[in-house]
Formats: C-alpha cells, structure tokens, sequence
C-alpha cells in the first residue's frame, strides 16, 4: 500500500470517527471537555501503570519497573498539569483546534509506548502477572475511551493503536482464558466505540442547536431593541413621537431629586394642510422633516423634542421662571417656521404658534401640563397665529369658566336655554326681505349670555353640537311655518354636521315631519369647514342640491378662498365676508375684490349676499358694484322672530 492511500484511509477514517467539518463552537465545547477530562485519563493512566509496576517489582527487571515506569508516570504527571493549566488560559480557535489534534496524535502515542512497556513485563512472572497485564491494557483502553468520550478521533486512535493489537497479542497466547477477555474486550470496545459516536452526534448537534437558539436570541433582541426604536420614535423625522414624548415627561416629573422649574411647549404649524393639497404630500414630509431640523438648532441637546401629531410637536426644556425668556425662545421658533421652504416646485411659506406651560406653575401631572400648553397654544392660533403665549393665570380663569360653560351647556337643551334669533336677508334695492338666517343665542340665568363661537366649540369638544343642531333646526322649521312661502331659511351647518351623514339625514327627516318643501331651505357651510375635507364636502353639498336644498358658502373670502376648489364645490350663494364691506368706502382695493367676487358669482350662476352692512354709504357702494342681496346691521340687527311684522311683507 503506497503512502497516498494510506493518508486516504487515515483522513476516511478521522472522518468517520469525528464528522468532518465543525463549527467553531462545537471545537471550542470539545476542548472545554477535554481540559475538564484528559487530566483524569491521565491521572487513570498513572495508578494503572505504577499499580503494574508495583506488581512486577522484583520480578522484571528494575529498568522496567522503577526507571521507565517513573519515566512514564512523569509524562503522565507533566500532561495532567500542563492540561489542568489550561482552565486559566484563553485559547484562540486555532490553538483549541491545534490542542485537539495534538490530543489525537498523543493518545495514539502515549497508547502504543504503554503498551510497549506492559507486553515488556508480560514474559515476567506466572499467570497471575499476565493476568495483570492484560488487565491493565483492556481497563486502560476502555478508561481512555470513556475519557475522550467527546472525541470520538483519539478514542478511535487509542482503539486502533492498541486495542486492536492487544487483541492479536491475547490471541496469540493461545490461553483460552485470554482469547474469552480478547473477545469480551473486543465486544465492549466496539460498544464503547458506538456509544462515543452515537454520544458525539448528540453532543455536536445540541452545542449547535445552543448556537442557534443564541442566534436566534440575538437576532430576536436585535428585534426588539429595533421595534422599541420604532415604537418610540417618530418614523419620518426620527424626533421622538407622542409616546416616548409621554413616558419621558411622566419619568421627569417622578424624579423627586430635581426640582427645577421646566417648560412644556407645543408647537403647531399654521397653514400646513394647504402644502399637502397644493405641493403634495411628499412635499408636505420634506416640511415637516426641514421643520424638525431647524427646531433641533435651536433648541440645546438636553431638550426633549418630539413630533405627536400630523404637523404638531412637543418640547420638554429646563427653564428658569422667567416669562421673558421663554417668550425669546417662543419667538425664535416662530421665526424660524416664517422663513420660506424651498421645495421643488417653489417656495412654500407657513407660519406655527406655541404653547408654553411652566412646572410647577401650570401644573404637576403630565396630563395638566400637556392640558396647559395645549390652551396656550389655542389662545395663540385663535388670537394671533405665529405667535407664542405662556399658560397664566388669567388662563385659569378661563379654563374654569368654561367648565362652568361645559356643565351649564349640558343642561341647556332641556332647559331649552338657547334660542333663536334671526337675521334678515334683504334686497338691497327694495329692502324686501328675501330669507332669514338662523343665529343661536344661548342665555344662561347665571352666565349670562355666552357667544355662539365659544359655546359651539365646546359644544363639539363635548359630543353635543349634533343635539343642539337638530333641536335648533326644529325650532327654526316650526317657524318657517309661518312664514310666507317667498321667505327662506338659511341655516348654519358646523364641520361635525356636515361629515355626519347620518345627522344630515335627521335634519331631513325634520323637515319632513312638518310637509316643508326642502327648497325653502339654505344650508351655510364655512370655508374652513370645507377645507377640512374637502372631497367629502364636494360630495355632501351635490347631494344636498339633488335633494332641493340650497347650498351658501359662508364667509366667503376670510379663509382659503381659491379657484382650485370654488369649481368643484357645488353650491347657490356666496356669502362675502364682513371684512371687505368695513373699509368699502375708503379702500378701493376692497371695492375691486368684492367686485370681482360679484362677477365669479355672476359666472358661476349663483346668488351672492355680502354680510356686514352697516351704512347707507355701504348700501349704495354695493348696489353700484352689482350687489342685490345683502344683510347687516343697516338693515335689520338680529332678533326673535316674532320682532318681524309678516303682514307687511306677504
């Protein structure tokens, strides 16, 4: 047999035994064994051999069984510590693998010298002494198989080396006895052999089946650390979002140990929604990301920023209590949002508002801080957007009025508190009136009397403004019955009225209760109650009109007003608003835009009714820029109905 087969048949035989290629952690976990194990096969080794040699002392030769049996238990001795100084040392994968080799290699070597040395004492002595030889060589051999359980190539080469001739040599003695041991040996060995290999497999697959389930847990914490990421971060400006933003603000104010005074600010753009309409919504993400941007230079990096809703964001920032500084900071963001974005089809220019509420002054609780600068904000947009307002006490005085105005408007429907008064809707040539308008006056014995504008947006906040509606508008049909049948009525729809299809259908369903005919009817709707949805409103105001009732957009002028969505809506009267008639005398600006107004209408083939005349002066301008129908404090200021005298106008 040449060399080349011989290293085939070896490297077969390796691979059989040990299974070919394995991962690094199954090599570093048999090397682990082995540093815990080759000492013992070793310590095995050593009380086996000097056993033997203490047997054979006096009967062998002295060389045998004191110098080479101390020379052999010193090899033993040096390999067991050498091993057992392993347990402190770091092994890099290549020396753990070298290590492993080198055990295979030694057990091969260190077999074939032992046994050497034991068949050398075997022609000493009588039967009892062989006897102890081939003892000492099946005990052996079975002691390092069970040592080097974990590696199935050394327990191989150990079988090989000298297993295999320890089985020849028993043989060969021809004593019957031996030949039973050899067999018996043989049949253990090859047990032995399976047991290792069968326990190796299990071994290599549950070190991997470790590896992977600490894959799959790594990939799972990376997972969750990732999902954590996104749950707590706001995906399009990487700010954090509504939530994080909540569980900083509530761990700040449980940490006893600062006292210091901080602010809780909201910020909110002002003419965002026409971006997404106009520019698109792409368009609309690069703002709101270019906002995050220029929100984070300005504020210091111990500021808590975070975007909670579609174009609103929150701060959290230590502050001293001074209101001067905090309007400068207030300030400085508004400026910043004033500056124009570029985009890539043009500038586009918004403006934003903040709410400002100061620990502990407005509040200890998250909610009633959040609750705070939410008012603030409020009061800014409402009274003066892009600008900044800090939540005081003349807020609280607010705020506590208008839970009184909350808990009074509650029982007001009941009570039947708010009423009616109409306006009239005149033709300014012959001053005939044309059409009334409905306006609710709440009167309250305690309160007083509270305007539409605020009892209605709490009537919203509240879930009420649906109830109020409908019994409002009953109130107005039984009165449109009397009236004569040229007069119309015109009536006032808020933004939860007109998305709500369902009230739409109750308010039919009033009229037809009273055999009203629906085109005596006018619905007012607002431009920013357009706006809100305006593809939702498009829809509503056509199906109003294929029902017979007459739509007006109200308030025409003081909002969006544009050609892009005028032609999409469907509707009977533009309503002009009050602002362009105050300076008519003296602005000829505005004389132009209501003029213009007039002819869209014309074109339009609608009626249109300029609200807010207060003078004859007014009265005599309009008619003269083309203006029939008209309404205002000229003509008649608002009241009950039964202020007006119908005989005169039958």
């Amino acid at each position: 047999m040449n060399k080349g087969v011989f290293i085939k048949i070896i490297k077969w035989i390796y691979k059989l035994a040990d299974g070919g290629e394995k991962s690094s952690q199954v090599i570093f976990a048999q090397f682990n064994e082995l540093i815990k194990k080759v000492p013992l096969l070793y310590s095995i080794l050593l009380v086996n051999s000097l056993s033997l040699a203490y047997t054979h002392y006096g009967v062998a030769p002295d060389y045998l069984t004191i110098y080479v049996a101390a020379l052999l238990s010193i090899g033993c001795i040096s390999r067991a510590i050498r091993w057992y100084g392993f347990r402190n040392s770091d092994f890099s994968l290549k020396q753990a693998r070298h290590q492993i080799r080198i055990t295979v290699i030694f057990a091969a070597l260190m077999g074939i010298v032992f046994s050497i040395w034991s068949y050398s004492l075997y022609s000493y002595g009588g039967l009892a002494l062989q006897t102890h030889v081939v003892y000492y060589i099946s005990i052996t051999v079975i002691g390092i198989i069970i040592c080097l359980i974990h590696l199935p190539a050394a327990a191989w080469s150990t079988s090989i080396t000298v297993g295999l001739p320890f089985v020849i040599f028993v043989i060969y003695s021809g004593h019957p006895v031996f030949v039973a041991i050899a067999s018996n040996f043989t049949l253990v060995v090859l047990v032995l052999l399976k047991i290792t290999q069968s326990y190796y497999r299990s071994f290599s697959s549950a070190i991997d089946a470790k590896q992977q389930i600490e894959r799959q847990h790594r990939h799972t914490k990376k997972l969750n650390i990732q999902n954590e990421l996104l749950a707590n971060q706001d995906g399009l400006t990487k700010l954090a979002n509504r939530r994080s933003f909540a569980n900083y603000l509530n761990a700040k104010l449980s940490d006893t140990t600062k006292n210091k005074n901080f602010i809780v600010g909201l910020i909110d753009l002002d003419g965002f929604k026409p971006v997404n309409d106009i520019h698109g919504h792409a368009a609309g993400d690069r703002v709101l990301t270019e906002v995050s941007n220029r929100l984070k230079k300005l504020l210091n990096t111990d500021a808590m920023l975070a975007r909670i809703g579609g174009d609103e964001f929150a701060v959290v920032l230590d502050f001293d209590n001074d209101n001067e500084q905090i309007q400068n900071l207030g300030k400085k963001i508004t400026a910043s949002l004033q500056t124009p974005f570029k985009m890539r089809t043009g500038l586009v220019q918004i403006s934003g508002s903040c709410g400002f509420a100061v620990y502990p002054n407005a509040g200890q609780t998250a909610e009633k801080l959040m609750d705070r600068a939410d008012f603030a904000l409020y009061e800014a947009k409402n009274h003066a957007r892009g600008s900044s307002v800090i939540f005081s006490e003349k807020h609280e005085q607010l705020i506590r009025k208008k839970s009184l105005i909350e808990l009074a408007l509650g029982q007001s429907v009941k009570k039947e508190q708010i009423k009616i008064f109409y306006q009239p809707i005149v033709n300014g040539k012959t001053g005939e009136i044309v059409g009334f308008e409905s306006l609710a006056r709440w009167f309250h014995p305690e309160l007083g009397q509270t305007p539409p504008e605020q009892f209605i947006v709490t009537a919203e906040k509240m879930g009420m403004v649906t109830e109020i509606t409908l019994y409002l508008f009953e109130l107005a049909i039984q009165d449109l019955r009397s009236w004569p049948s040229h007069i119309y009525l015109s009536f006032n729809l808020s933004v939860h009225d007109v998305i709500n299809r369902e009230t739409l259908k109750q308010l039919s369903t009033i009229l037809k209760k009273y055999q009203l005919p629906t085109n005596r009817v006018q619905f007012e709707i607002t431009e920013t109650t357009i706006m809100s949805d305006l593809e939702h409103c498009s829809n509503i105001t056509r199906e109003l009109q294929q029902e017979g009732y007459a739509v007006a957009l109200d308030d025409f002028g003081s909002g969006y007003s544009s050609l892009s969505y005028i032609h999409k809506l469907a509707f009977d009267t533009l309503k002009i608003d009050r602002s362009f008639v105050h300076n008519l005398q003296h602005n000829a600006r505005s004389r132009g835009v209501v003029k213009t107004i007039l002819e869209l209408g014309s074109s339009f083939e609608v009626r249109c009714i300029v609200e807010g005349v207060e003078t004859e002066e007014q009265k005599n301008l309009l008619l003269e820029l083309g203006c029939q129908n008209m309404q205002g404090y000229y003509f008649y200021k608002p009241a009950p109905i039964k202020e007006f005298t119908f005989e005169k106008l039958k």
